[in-house]
């Protein structure tokens, strides 16, 4: 998106050196906004607070919880002032979001995404954004409860859009000196290797929810370990769950595989069960035409 689509004139160069340039490059303290202060907002308005003057934007702000952190609650414009963007509304309000903050966006702003999946996001942020903003996606691989005790051996994805090599470097080593491993791939690769293992374990941690399923004195550690990922996935919002599986494009296949391998542990119990058997034939049809559901809308 070209910055005199939106009506701007073009920067003279006493002014183009007035605008804010990457945390790297600044002496003064630098500033950070967080768009959407939920639960991982509040958490990553904690760990920037450290470097960054934070400021917080949200359509129904928590005052208490950002006093509580340390951080100013500000208009949306006010927000978009700031040096870096962290977005941190869900991934299916990504889009508005970017939509509703790009008109107030200063040249040389370095926005970062926090989605779960990264093809949309990246997306969304290359054809929205103006050419004169900095884009990087990322996917922290933790969040509220899995940061209580810190953030030593977590990790990060980092999904470069349109990004410096100065903050790109900067961010890197904001993270790792807090002992969280930065890892960089394709948004492509990151969907395909997140929807068998994010996207399928918060499935089957849904699914395994519907059970009737209690602690007892008989109870293996086993059993434990399935009650942990019942209670951490569905401790996430519906919303959450919901845009995982309907954005990522290939949690449809892990779907189908996920069903397909569960006929083939029944069929072993249950050869000759002719509703098995059917599903199985269905199943192989389906692969034979190439029945793959693709897309945010997929079911």
């Amino acid at each position: 998106m070209k910055r005199e689509a939106l009506g701007d004139a073009p920067l003279d160069e006493s002014a183009r050196s007035l605008l804010p340039c990457s945390p790297a490059m600044r002496s003064e303290k630098p500033t950070c906004a967080v768009i959407g202060f939920g639960r991982f907002g509040r958490l990553l308005g904690r760990i920037l607070r450290e470097e960054f003057s934070v400021r917080v934007y949200d359509r129904q702000p928590d005052h208490v919880a950002a006093r509580e952190i340390g951080v100013e609650v500000v208009s949306l414009a006010a927000a978009c002032a700031a040096d870096v963007l962290f977005f941190c509304v869900p991934i299916s309000e990504f889009e508005s979001a970017i939509r509703e903050a790009r008109f107030y966006l200063r040249p040389g702003t370095l926005v970062m995404d926090t989605c779960s999946v990264k093809l949309h996001p990246i997306e969304v942020m290359r054809r929205e954004l103006p050419e004169d903003v900095e884009a990087l996606g990322t996917h922290p691989l933790f969040g509220p409860d899995s940061a209580k005790d810190g953030l030593h051996g977590l990790r990060i994805v980092f999904c470069p859009l349109r990004v410096s090599a100065a903050s790109l470097d900067f961010w890197r080593a904001f993270w790792e000196r807090r002992g969280v491993r930065v890892i960089e791939m394709s948004p492509d690769e990151h969907d395909r290797r997140a929807a068998y293992s994010q996207g399928i374990t918060h499935f089957v941690g849904r699914v395994l929810g519907e059970l009737p399923l209690e602690s007892g004195e008989i109870t293996t550690k086993g059993f434990e370990a399935i009650r942990g990922v019942i209670e951490q996935t569905t401790h996430d919002t519906w919303q959450l769950f919901h845009d995982l599986q309907h954005y990522n494009p290939y949690t449809p296949q892990m779907r189908e595989d996920l069903i397909r391998a569960f006929t083939t542990v029944m069929l072993k119990l249950y050869p000759d069960d002719p509703a098995l058997k059917m599903l199985r034939r269905a199943q192989r049809a389906r692969r034979r035409t190439g029945g793959k559901r693709r897309g945010p809308d997929a079911p």
